[in-house]
């Protein structure tokens, strides 16, 4: 059992013991204009265009040439495996006439536009067009797909739709919690696109509280899962944990024994937009961008596996957790 298991386990147990959750020492009131205003709205959008984001997980993409695709605050990408294990990010559209090269996920030695053929290697290398004697050699030398900045940390896809940003020191804050974790190895098995009629900060803060449990889950999660739940801070970034009730059963058994994952639910949060949800029957990637106005906002709900999906009732088993 990992070290961060049997530490959450431990203040799990003190929490049931005490009836009592992680709490702050000062209350935050926000205004509503902070999620309605169209200046904050304007101001949130550029931070998206700015910041580096967490879109999968590295078992997405686990071999040479193989290639994903997300919508990033409005951007489409392409991220793909290059042969020395390192990954690149493009954008999704030609430099001909800007249709998208790529759909979905799967592997390919070429992107190819389906408006006029124009193709491109993994490297985003322009290397066909039909007619190339059409057009001027000189114009066409330095035409490819537009890179964005990429690495794959702790196991995580991070992509920057800024070309100029570096992508050092992101996640530092969080490095050492992730690790715990074997992201490379999750896969996706689906995703649901949502428009949501809430700003995206609701959707976000949704995520992180219990208090609701009683209420909105009253016959489903409720049951089962509590709210004595704990908080951790990690920078600009957050761990929150809620218990199963089973795991008052672990009062006398060894800690040694008790099992390998946290008997209940972790979710993080990485900053500014990606949200993990690590059950102990499934993992989630939830990615949340700004609509097109203060009270709405994009949601991407991918569900996956722990490891590699091999199987037709693996896969669907993924899906119908969406």
């Amino acid at each position: 059992m990992s070290s961060m298991s049997i530490e959450l386990t431990r203040r799990a147990l003190a929490h049931f013991d005490n009836d009592s959750l992680d709490v702050v020492d000062d209350t935050l009131r926000v205004s509503a204009t902070e999620f309605t205003s169209d200046e904050r709205f304007r101001s949130d959008n550029a931070m998206m265009q700015a910041a580096p984001h967490v879109v999968g997980w590295g078992g997405e993409i686990p071999n040479a040439n193989d290639f994903t695709t997300k919508d990033v605050a409005g951007t489409s990408i392409i991220i793909n495996r290059a042969g020395d294990g390192s990954v690149r990010a493009f954008v999704n559209g030609c430099a001909h006439r800007g249709a998208k090269v790529a759909e979905g996920s799967g592997s390919t030695a070429r992107f190819t536009c389906q408006y006029h053929a124009w193709s491109y290697d993994p490297a985003g290398v322009l290397v066909g067009l039909p007619g190339r004697d059409m057009f001027d050699p000189e114009a066409i030398t330095d035409l490819g797909l537009v890179p964005l900045p990429a690495a794959e940390i702790a196991g995580l896809l991070v992509v920057s739709l800024n070309p100029a940003q570096t992508l050092d020191g992101v996640l530092d804050d969080v490095a050492v919690e992730l690790s715990a974790y074997d992201y490379g190895r999750y896969a996706h098995a689906a995703t649901e696109t949502l428009d949501v009629a809430a700003n995206w900060k609701f959707v976000v803060d949704v995520n992180f509280e219990g208090y609701h449990f009683p209420q909105l889950h009253k016959t489903t999660l409720a049951p089962f899962a509590t709210n004595n739940s704990m908080i951790d801070i990690y920078g600009r970034h957050a761990r929150w944990a809620f218990p199963f009730r089973a795991i008052e059963q672990l009062r006398d058994v060894p800690e040694d024994k008790w099992p390998e994952r946290f008997t209940g639910t972790i979710v993080h949060f990485l900053f500014p937009s990606c949200v993990l949800v690590d059950s102990p029957s499934s993992p989630q990637l939830i990615r949340i961008y700004p609509g097109d106005a203060p009270g709405r906002s994009v949601v991407h709900i991918s569900q996956g596996s722990f490891g590699p999906i091999e199987s037709d009732d693996q896969m669907e088993r993924g899906r119908q957790g969406l």
